[in-house]
């Protein structure tokens, strides 16, 4: 059971509402979503029931109306809806995207003009990306040149979700004032009052089949001045710190299409007879499947973490954010990877089991790890910053007060309302994750925990220090490149270090957890983490736990759905 007041109370609401997505009778359902993908068919029925259901209201803060209460809530949400179609998830989650900069920058008559649209169920899109220039927002194009009565858009946006079908459009323009001065700014954009613009055509893809992933083109196009989302930073600055929550909301994508593809596969090895023995009864079936299990509860952990820093520790989301947006979809491509080895051929076909709702969230889930930016952009930050984080580090920076609320599985801070200022480009070195733990492992405040345990905290936090010393040599050699290739491989290590650490926090701070205060699951995910070669073996425990999640048709997850 939960709590209605629980950050994961909405998630489980929505799960009773659309019900078992396999079941054919139910509105979302893998049938239905297979077929939209096969004639590349929008999945407008899907919206609008999602509007009837209400869940247009959790992307819109409560300050303007909404029941948006905190980003975990909002991530798990998400996560429901993608274990059932990506393609609604991903197109409903654009909608988000393209008003987090209104919510972070943009005028009260801006934020209730968008609140409007998004409480009726209307779609809309975040225009950053130009086909000339791909990721280098820097390099924008589309002018916005001012007039007497406002501006005229004049450019191309390309490869943009939602583009055709949303009706708001929160787009990055090359500003042009009549005294001359230029500049990237941000506009806020109604399409429903524009004349003088083309829909692009749609963009076919391998993966969310049915997106709308489109562009738009504008001939001095007439918009009024009151367009311009104002704010005292540059606006390529408000880009990047609503990129800083997407990145971390996307993590949802990824949890679900994973949670999707486990269930589909254990539903086959345990039904599934070869060489006359059952699937589930072969050691490398069993471990397989445990290992994927295990990759989604420290997925989720790292995601849950992140998506409760926006309120806790604002300030590091330029390095947390990235790691979220990296480390989550590239852990689930691994796991759903090892699953498709023990769904064998029935992975690679459109049809047949389940509608073949494993190969499409294959394909769909793909995608995560592209936008927002990619996985080289996600490193390429963290590789900027790891010197500033290992100098902090290693001296003993100053950790969150509230470090156990922050990892508690049971409750989560209000954080709607968080304003651009409380975001930084840059965290400075801050680094309240790993400094957290450090200084738990030096109070010796760990007793809960078994001997076994408690070795691989000694062993983890000896890593990250030999990760800050290393990273301390590079830079006294003046090997600071952050594109080099051994930044990026110090960079994929700290990701590798603050999911452990996450992992760490999160089982000392739920001593009381059904599945983390048993020591032989515990340690299962943390050696993952720090130890994961072929040998890894899950314990009876957690492969009780896998069994029965799947058998009361709960999520594959640390939280009671």
């Amino acid at each position: 059971m939960h709590d209605d007041n629980t950050f994961y109370a909405a998630a489980a609401k929505l799960e009773q509402q659309c019900g078992d997505p396999s079941d054919e009778q139910q509105f979302i359902n893998f049938k239905t979503s297979s077929l939209l993908d096969e004639t590349q068919q929008f999945p407008t029925a899907y919206i609008e029931y999602l509007q009837q259901l209400g869940y247009f209201e959790y992307f819109v803060p409560s300050e303007q109306g909404g029941q948006l209460k905190s980003f975990a809530q909002l991530l798990l949400i998400c996560r429901a809806l993608s274990r059932r179609d990506l393609n609604a998830a991903i197109a409903t989650g654009q909608t988000m995207l393209g008003a987090l900069p209104v919510w972070l920058c943009g005028s009260s008559a801006q934020k209730n003009q968008l609140a409007s649209h998004i409480l009726q169920g209307h779609l809309g899109c975040l225009a950053l990306t130009e086909k000339r220039h791909g990721s280098n927002l820097l390099a924008s194009e589309v002018s916005a040149t001012a007039t007497a009565t406002g501006y005229e858009l004049s450019g191309e946006k390309w490869l943009i979700n939602n583009a055709t079908k949303g009706h708001t459009m929160t787009l990055l323009a090359r500003k042009q004032e009549t005294s001359g001065r230029s500049e990237l700014a941000l506009l806020f954009i109604d399409k429903t009052n524009l004349t003088e613009f083309e829909n692009l055509d749609k963009i076919n893809t391998h993966g969310i089949r049915c997106a709308d992933i489109s562009g738009i083109r504008f001939n001095n196009t007439e918009v009024a001045s009151d367009v311009v989302i104002k704010t005292a930073e540059p606006g390529i600055y408000g880009v990047m710190k609503a990129l800083q929550i997407s990145r971390i909301l996307c993590a949802g994508f990824s949890l679900g299409a994973l949670d999707t593809c486990l269930r589909t596969t254990y539903q086959f090895a345990q039904s599934r007879v070869l060489y006359q023995r059952p699937m589930l009864s072969m050691p490398t079936v069993s471990q397989g499947l445990a290992r994927s299990f295990a990759r989604l509860l420290l997925t989720e952990i790292a995601a849950l973490v992140c998506s409760k820093a926006i309120a806790y520790a604002a300030p590091s989301l330029s390095v947390y954010s990235a790691f979220c947006k990296y480390w989550v979809p590239r852990q689930t491509e691994i796991a759903i990877d090892e699953l498709k080895v023990i769904l064998g051929a029935r992975y690679y076909l459109r049809d047949e089991h389940q509608f073949g709702i494993f190969q499409k969230m294959l394909r769909d889930n793909a995608v995560v790890s592209l936008f927002d930016g990619s996985s080289q952009v996600n490193l390429a930050l963290i590789a900027t910053q790891t010197n500033a984080l290992a100098s902090k580090l290693l001296a003993a920076q100053e950790t969150v007060h509230d470090v156990a609320k922050w990892f508690s599985l049971t409750s989560d801070q209000a954080s709607s309302a968080i304003q651009a200022d409380e975001l930084k480009l840059n965290n400075l070195g801050q680094d309240p994750i790993l400094a957290s733990f450090i200084a738990v492992c030096d109070s010796n405040l760990i007793t809960t925990q078994s001997d076994r345990l408690r070795a691989l905290y000694v062993e983890l936090k000896q890593r990250i220090l030999r990760w800050c010393d290393e990273i301390i040599t590079l830079k006294e050699q003046e090997l600071n490149d952050p594109s080099s290739v051994v930044r990026f491989a110090k960079a994929k290590q700290y990701t590798q270090l603050l999911a452990a650490t996450c992992c760490a926090l999160t089982i000392i701070h739920n001593p009381s957890h059904l599945l983390l205060s048993n020591d032989d699951i515990s340690n299962d995910l943390m050696s993952l983490l720090l130890n994961d070669t072929d040998q890894w073996q899950p314990c009876e425990a957690l492969l009780q736990a896998f069994a029965q999640q799947f058998e009361t048709q709960k999520w594959f997850s640390l939280l009671p759905i």
